[in-house]
């Protein structure tokens, strides 16, 4: 875990932040249009590599955001979502291990977590099906984020109640950089989903249903910082 902290054996490195893992990857990542009620905080990436041992390639990323109901003042109780002590005790006394863009992310432990809300899919030779990447992405949020709803096992698919599945997928449309396009969706209990093929990769959409009346879907293309050494949000 990201914050966890078991012996004092020097700093902790940073994750790459957002802005560094969008200046080297290999398209431009998708993520949700500003608006005052999210901020993006977080990436999560996937790589591969030849069977060869040959250089690895990012093949996905997915961009966390936290969901704010009250933009005006993040210090207003109502924003808040209840934490453990662990939590709490972290926040209150962050370990001096922790970089101060690692102690700046645990603030926003404090608020709801819309988790690997957006994916961008590299295209690949033996890529997926948009359909099969949707089903997968609603997995993975699911099982990380109703646990208890669902009582996944995990990397086991089938033990989910009403698992996600690409057979279910029918026609739906979402916006991406201003222009209306077909995408396709999976209905489920607790998750929304879209999926969308673009020009140069394949973007995903998978967020709580709770969360929708304070975010908006609709996709832009991230512009790409000036260069890797960008640390930023």
């Amino acid at each position: 875990m990201l914050f966890e902290d078991h012996e004092d054996d020097g700093p902790i490195p940073d994750l790459p932040t957002i802005d560094e893992v969008a200046a080297t990857f290999p398209v431009p990542l998708v993520t949700l249009v500003p608006q005052p009620s999210i901020r993006e905080i977080a990436v999560n990436t996937i790589s591969s590599s030849s069977i060869d041992g040959g250089p690895t390639h990012w093949t996905n990323a997915s961009i966390m955001y936290a969901v704010v109901r009250n933009p005006a003042d993040l210090e207003d109780p109502g924003n808040h979502v209840e934490l453990s002590p662990d939590q709490e005790a972290a926040l209150a006394n962050p370990s001096p291990r922790f970089s101060p863009h690692a102690i700046e992310l645990m603030r926003w432990m404090r608020f709801p977590l819309a988790y690997e809300a957006v994916q961008t899919h590299v295209l690949g030779p033996d890529d997926s099906t948009l359909a099969e990447r949707l089903a997968l992405h609603m997995w993975n949020v699911i099982a990380n984020t109703f646990r208890e709803e669902r009582h996944p096992v995990l990397f086991d698919p089938d033990s989910f109640v009403d698992p996600p599945s690409e057979r279910d997928a029918v026609a739906a449309s979402v916006t991406v950089d201003g222009v209306e396009l077909p995408a396709i969706t999976i209905d489920d209990e607790h998750v929304v989903s879209l999926g969308v093929e673009l020009d140069d990769a394949i973007a995903t959409v998978v967020l709580a249903k709770h969360l929708l009346p304070l975010v908006r879907v609709e996709l832009m293309r991230r512009p790409r910082p000036d260069g890797p050494g960008v640390r930023a949000s």
